[in-house]
């Protein structure tokens, strides 16, 4: 007697079959072709009437099929089948791996074969599901109120740039947040300086890189906090005043009580080796930079439509499914802009971009023959409306900032 057929006679002898709707089992899991067909014909009944159909009705239309007497829960029967299905996915995926490592020593074959497995197991919905019973969380509700009350207006992680914090009200849980600009503008220096600002108000930052390795990354770092030349920190030619500033520094950053994290594409360049990496550090925020560099697990393909549509979408379920801001950065083509103006229709390679983002915030000159400003935009939002904000932007300094009255 098998779980699949126990848990169908369970839902028409109750005439309950909203639960196994909402836990996302699917036609494809009934391997019985009886059975199969009982539970489509449950599911458009459903769909039409909005019940689940009789004993009688069920009797009429399947008159060869034997209704079995089932005294457990179909909590439980549901349970059963999820775990079923899981473990054969999993032995599935691990065979794929398995195979292409005995046909052909194929390793790479092996780990698109693992992590194209853990994309079908989201997409048949054999992952946690994702509710909330609001009993239990009203017990936390007036601690999130005394810190709404205590942080006026953010929501979310501070980006550290205040008119865009004023306008957005932060980073926020569950949100896909895209940085935009030309070739060349300083949308890697914009999420750094980002994540730097989550880590100094007490947040682990995780920044992921495709376009720069870790040791780049930390050189830009260490001048961004020590406010030095970038330039000369690599050069090892820094001025008495600038050595003062970064000796000071560094004992400052070891001495931090949160981690902030840097990982570059050697250490994986698909949405699965980014959703490990976020169980394994457990951030506050993600930063993906040079989001277009990844690798599709469905295609096995990098920077065509496709692809990207694919990643923007696995990236928007991992920030609702992990309950954290991921902050991805992509460019926009030149030709597409207007009057040299940033806008979310300029972005190039793929309008999943603009389709899964929460916020958008487009990076620009304000002048082209001026290097050490940049104009920093909300171009498309949600839930707040658009602004704009100049900023200081000099690697002579390593400062990265809103420009304020004492700049003008």
């Amino acid at each position: 007697m098998n779980n699949q057929a126990k848990l169908l006679s369970k839902v028409i002898q109750e005439r309950s079959l909203s639960f196994i709707l909402e836990n996302n089992i699917q036609e494809s899991w009934f391997t019985d072709a009886s059975d199969n067909k009982v539970f489509r014909f449950l599911r458009d009944h459903f769909t039409k009437y909005q019940e689940c159909p009789s004993i009688e009705v069920i009797k009429e239309n399947f008159p060869a099929y034997e209704l079995l007497n089932v005294e457990d829960s179909i909590h439980y029967l549901v349970d059963r089948i999820v775990e079923e299905r899981r473990k054969n996915r999993v032995v599935a995926t691990l065979s794929s791996a398995i195979e292409s490592l005995e046909k052909g020593n194929d390793h790479e074959a092996a780990i698109r074969s693992l992590e194209q497995g853990l994309i079908k197991l989201e997409e048949e919905g054999l992952n946690r599901a994702n509710r909330v019973e609001v009993t239990a969380a009203a017990q936390t509700a007036i601690a999130e109120y005394e810190h709404r009350k205590n942080n006026p207006g953010l929501l979310g992680i501070p980006t550290g740039f205040p008119t865009m914090d004023t306008v957005t009200s932060g980073l926020q849980p569950g949100q896909l947040i895209v940085i935009i600009a030309p070739p060349k503008t300083g949308k890697s220096t914009l999420a750094l300086q980002m994540a730097i600002n989550a880590h100094m108000e007490g947040k682990v930052p995780l920044f992921y890189s495709f376009e720069m390795s870790n040791q780049e990354q930390l050189s830009r770092y260490y001048a961004m906090r020590a406010r030095i030349s970038h330039k000369r920190l690599m050069e090892g030619t820094l001025s008495e005043k600038e050595e003062a500033l970064f000796y000071s520094k560094i004992p400052n950053i070891q001495k931090m009580r949160e981690k902030s994290w840097f990982y570059d594409s050697s250490n994986g360049q698909t949405v699965s080796g980014i959703a490990s990496t976020i169980q394994t550090t457990n951030p506050d925020v993600v930063f993906i930079d040079g989001t277009y560099l990844m690798i599709d697990e469905q295609t096995g393909e990098s920077n065509t439509p496709q692809a990207l549509t694919n990643i923007t979408r696995s990236l928007k379920r991992l920030a609702q499914k992990v309950n954290k801001p991921i902050v991805i950065t992509t460019q926009v083509l030149t030709w597409k802009m207007k009057k040299g103006s940033v806008s979310a229709d300029a972005i190039g390679y793929s309008s999943s971009f603009h389709q899964d983002a929460d916020v958008i915030f487009g990076l620009q000159r304000e002048d082209e023959a001026v290097d050490d400003t940049r104009l920093l935009k909300v171009v498309a939002s949600r839930n707040s409306g658009l602004k704009e904000v100049s900023l200081n932007w000099s690697w002579e300094t390593g400062q990265f900032r809103e420009m304020t009255a004492e700049d003008v």
